[in-house]
């Protein structure tokens, strides 16, 4: 069988939509963007309507009942004012989010998720729901892109090491072919994987969190394999919603 390709993009401008045709793509914000849409969705919320602008995002609200869709976004890490929500995890209780559409725009995040959308199949990735992943991975046999957020254009140390994760398992379990990106990823796992809280504390996304006052978001953000839910970006309209969900095999590699 032929080395199935494996191409980690550490920034979105580098996910050109072209090369991600006829792919199954993964969109990676370990801080904070899908760690928290796994967990709004794992506290009953329908769906995530992912939007660039806030502008975007707000105009859309407008079109759903007050008692059903929720706003919830930053920028610089902080809340956007008027939004019901940040972009914490700790927000994400079934009390605030059942049966809610979350509509949510975030500075790197979202924009990672709709770079991604021009593969065939995007899930949403994140240390939460590791293993989950892996498992849609291995069950499929399309080319693999990994899509990370990065930090303001610049590649990140926590999704850099996230998407070296998935590309050590994929290296376990079969035969693969990574572009440069990915061994820098996988390099990037090697020399952190052991320690995520600490690599997190001291990335330039923790520093920020922790200055503005959330640094309890951190701890959250790599509790491994939390769920057993996949996320996957659905078309017409565009939203986010479980994909899978169920007891999976444990393939986180430390």
């Amino acid at each position: 069988m032929p080395p199935r390709d494996v191409h980690v993009h550490l920034v979105p401008k580098f996910a050109y939509a072209e090369r991600l045709s006829g792919s199954i793509a993964l969109a990676i914000d370990v801080l904070r963007a899908t760690t928290t849409i796994v967990h709004a969705l794992a506290a009953g919320c329908i769906s995530v309507r992912p939007c660039a602008e806030i502008d975007e995002a707000t105009l859309l609200a407008r079109s759903f009942l007050a008692s059903n869709a929720l706003l919830a976004g930053e920028r610089g890490g902080l809340p956007i004012v008027g939004f019901d929500l940040g972009n914490s995890p700790r927000d994400c209780t079934p009390a605030r989010l059942y049966d809610k559409t979350l509509i949510m725009t975030t500075s790197n995040g979202t924009r990672a998720i709709l770079a991604a959308a021009a593969a065939d199949r995007v899930l949403i990735a994140s240390f939460v729901n590791f293993s989950a992943v892996c498992e849609q991975l291995l069950s499929d046999t399309r080319p693999i892109h990994i899509v990370c957020a990065g930090d303001n254009g610049e590649p990140c140390l926590e999704d850099t090491m996230l998407a070296g994760a998935f590309v050590e398992v994929l290296s376990e379990k079969t035969n693969i072919r990574p572009n440069d990106s990915a061994r820098l990823a996988w390099d990037c796992f090697e020399n952190h994987g052991q320690i995520l809280l600490g690599a997190l504390e001291v990335s330039s996304s923790g520093e920020r969190l922790k200055e503005i006052g959330c640094a309890a978001d951190l701890p959250i953000a790599v509790e491994v394999d939390k769920f057993t839910i996949v996320p996957e970006l659905r078309r017409d309209p565009l939203r986010i919603e479980v994909a899978a969900a169920g007891i999976v095999k444990r393939h986180w590699p430390r």
